[in-house]
């Protein structure tokens, strides 16, 4: 038997579970350009692009004017399961539909709408959810939950998924449910149109993947069923393709279907007239966890059709769809589960002023973390760049097709809208703006000092108003002229009752006042009638006090003997006036006298 003593101890092995976990990322690191960033200006593009970053980057060069943004309050849901970007209808921003709640709001569907509006008018702050920003319309799906949606080409049908298993056609104009299909009562994870803007293929929790014809009178059976997954089927995606054989154009169609039995099967859908279901998995992707989200890229490797890209757990995997063969694991810096798989175009300036684009992979976590990749189209391999944090769990995300504007959809039903400023170089105007509009308001405000110009430095901290003046700007005269006597500086007194005077506002100050309020402008009144100065606009006051307070004589010993010295203050100026006047008559006098001489 082992002694006490001698036993051996796991002590020193012991690991906690925040050590077992992924190494969280540090996000400076990237920002700063370390080791395998292969652009060093990934940072600086979102965050000046987007205002995806810490603002802490260097200003220099850029190219964009404060990022827009605007917050989406939840429609009802305690979550938001997807956000979708549509082609634009009447406006040339593409239209936004918010998933999550008993029902879909539709946001930037009109020119005129306060969506669009709010996010020209509004800057990037670090401020919390407080847009109160109310949807274009509203799309209802009976009461249920909506779970994920789909627009078509067009944009003006809408596809939406319930948690009830129904799946609801709804015209985006109208806001009418043009057909409701349903084969059980379980939830419908991912929705796709298919091209010919007549068939819907649906995945759902019951694993199985169905293609529906909007032109079938039975709505509860299915054009084709796809059954092979184990467990529920959370993500789908569609390719589709045209060659040309003997002069004819026909489309290649493959469905992709992602589910929590670990696995992606590949399904042929070239045709639903056959009613055969079999033969039509094309192979079967074993991704190791369960599968949240995928993506299609378009390849230049000739022996590779289309990229395939899936997300489960905090692991990325590159596949060839036709083939199965996986050329490329990344195990991301998320701490979390990846709930967003997304591609994004990223711009680039070439030294000759011409313009490239590029892919970025941008993959999104319950941690908050956002991360950008660069893509490799030929050979399949992802590599980091970038990550920012929003210190929210981002449920979904997606970007219009130029990608200049986000939408992120957070763990408690609210989303992020961010678009990209004006250009500086294009908001340059030919001409000037006409006085009276915004432009005309804001005209100057992006200018940049040039060579030989004089440059006024800010002051600094904007120079805090006085009592009298927040009163005046609240239209509390009365408290002004008390705050001003307060002061017992005559110069301040003479402004407020001179900006009273302007506002008509000076009988409102004087009246109402007890004996205590009164004696402080009647002792001023007394003090300075007698000044050059003020006496012109004094005169005027005493005036109205007399006007306003003489019915009340007699009930104060205080005011009475005040209003007594006012009386001989008056006549003491008044005798002193006359004696002047006789002065300057015999000095008249005199120098006539001289000039006859």
């Amino acid at each position: 038997m082992t002694s006490i003593a001698q036993a051996p101890t796991t002590t020193n092995d012991f690991k906690t579970s925040s050590t077992l976990q992924a190494k969280r990322h540090n996000v400076s690191s990237v920002t700063l350009g370390q080791q395998g960033a292969s652009d060093p200006n990934e940072a600086r593009y979102w965050t000046q692009k987007l205002g995806l970053g810490s603002g802490k980057f260097d200003s220099s060069n850029k190219k964009y004017a404060h990022p827009r943004n605007v917050n989406l309050q939840p429609i009802g849901a305690s979550m938001t399961h997807q956000v979708v970007f549509g082609p634009p209808l009447s406006s040339s921003k593409q239209p936004i539909a918010v998933i999550g709640g008993p029902r879909v709001g539709l946001y930037g569907t009109s020119a005129s709408s306060s969506f669009n509006r709010a996010m020209v008018r509004s800057v990037a702050s670090a401020s919390p959810f407080e847009s109160t920003i109310e949807p274009d319309r509203n799309v209802q799906t009976g009461g249920h939950l909506a779970l994920c949606g789909s627009f078509r080409n067009d944009g003006r049908l809408l596809a939406v998924g319930t948690d009830v298993g129904e799946i609801r056609v709804c015209d985006v104009t109208m806001r009418s449910t043009l057909s409701t299909m349903s084969a059980n009562k379980l939830p419908v994870r991912s929705v796709e149109w298919f091209r010919n803007g007549q068939n819907i293929l649906t995945v759902g929790d019951d694993g199985v993947c169905r293609v529906w014809d909007l032109g079938s009178t039975d709505k509860s059976k299915p054009q084709l069923t796809l059954i092979g997954h184990g467990d529920v089927v959370r993500c789908s995606a569609l390719w589709q393709t045209s060659e040309s054989k003997d002069g004819k154009s026909e489309w290649k169609q493959l469905a992709f279907t992602g589910s929590y039995d670990h696995t992606i099967r590949v399904w042929n859908v070239e045709n639903f007239s056959s009613e055969t279901e079999e033969d039509r998995c094309i192979s079967i992707l074993s991704h190791d966890e369960p599968v949240e989200s995928m993506c299609i890229m378009e390849s230049n490797n000739p022996n590779v059709p289309v990229w395939l890209l899936s997300a489960g757990g905090t692991t990325i995997r590159v596949w060839n769809p036709v083939t199965g063969q996986c050329f490329a694991s990344v195990s991301t810096h998320h701490r979390k589960t990846i709930t967003s798989l997304l591609s994004v175009i990223r711009s680039n300036e070439n030294e000759d002023k011409t313009k490239s684009l590029s892919w970025r992979i941008l993959s999104s976590s319950l941690d908050g973390v956002m991360q950008f990749h660069s893509w490799d189209s030929e050979s399949g391999s992802l590599e980091h760049l970038y990550s920012t944090n929003l210190n929210l769990s981002i449920t979904c995300v997606s970007a219009d097709n130029s990608g200049d504007r986000f939408a992120i959809g957070t763990s408690d039903g609210k989303v992020l809208v961010k678009t990209k400023g004006p250009s500086i170089e294009a908001k340059k105007r030919l001409r000037d703006p006409m006085a009276g509009t915004y432009a005309f308001f804001q005209r100057g405000m992006n200018a940049e000092a040039g060579e030989g110009d004089y440059t006024v430095m800010n002051p600094g901290k904007k120079k805090k108003l006085r009592s009298f003046d927040v009163a005046l700007k609240q239209f509390r005269y009365g408290d002004a002229l008390d705050d001003a006597l307060a002061t017992r500086r005559p110069m301040d007194v003479v402004a407020v009752l001179e900006e009273l005077g302007k506002r008509r506002g000076i009988a409102a100050a004087l009246a109402n006042r007890d004996e205590e309020m009164l004696e402080p402008i009647l002792s001023f009144t007394i003090r300075y009638i007698a000044k050059p100065h003020f006496t012109g606009l004094l005169i005027g006051i005493a005036h109205m006090l007399i006007d306003i307070y003489g019915d009340v004589a007699g009930q104060s010993e205080t005011i009475d003997e005040l209003f007594a010295k006012l009386k001989n203050q008056v006549a003491n100026e008044c005798r002193a006036q006359k004696n002047l006047v006789r002065l300057l008559g015999h000095i008249d006098a005199i120098m006539g006298k001289e000039e006859m001489h």
